[in-house]
C-alpha cells in the first residue's frame, strides 16, 4: 500500500510562526467584522487566511497566505505588514514549512466594512510533507 501524505493546515502553520516572531501583536483568523461587539481584539490585529493549496506533485504542496493587517494608522498597519512580510519571506524552514515565496504586497487601503486602515500581503507557503 502507498504511504499517505499529508501537509498541516497552512493557517495554523502561519499563524505559529507569525504569533513566535511577533508576541505583542495579536494573530487570528476571523475579520474585524467577523468579531462580537464586546470581543474585537486591540489594534494591530492580523488575519492569516489560506487563498488555496497547489500539490504538483504528492509530496510538493504549496499554499497562498494572505495576511492582512489592521492598525491603527496608516503607517503603524503599513509597518508591521512590511515587518510581518519580511518575516516570512527570512523564515528558514521548520516542522510544517519549509519556507515562503513573495507574490503581492504589501499593499496598502482601507477596510471597507469597518473603515480601520488595512494593509495586506501573499505569500506562497511551502508546506512540509508527512506521512500519515
Amino acid at each position: 500500500m502507498t504511504t499517505l501524505i499529508m501537509h498541516a493546515d497552512p493557517r495554523a502553520a502561519v499563524l505559529a510562526i507569525l504569533r513566535e516572531r511577533f508576541p505583542e501583536v495579536t494573530f487570528g483568523t476571523k475579520r474585524l467584522e467577523d468579531f462580537a461587539a464586546g470581543d474585537v481584539p486591540a489594534l494591530p490585529y492580523a488575519r492569516v487566511s489560506c487563498d488555496g493549496t497547489f500539490v504538483r506533485q504528492r509530496v510538493g504542496l504549496s499554499a497562498t497566505v494572505r495576511v492582512a493587517v489592521w492598525g491603527e494608522t496608516d503607517a503603524g498597519g503599513c509597518d508591521l505588514s512590511a515587518r510581518t512580510h519580511a518575516a516570512l519571506l527570512a523564515y528558514e524552514g521548520g516542522p510544517d514549512v519549509r519556507g515562503f515565496g513573495p507574490q503581492t504586497g504589501p499593499l496598502p487601503t482601507g477596510d471597507p466594512d469597518t473603515g480601520q486602515p488595512l494593509c495586506s500581503f501573499t505569500v506562497s507557503a511551502r508546506m512540509r510533507p508527512r506521512a500519515a
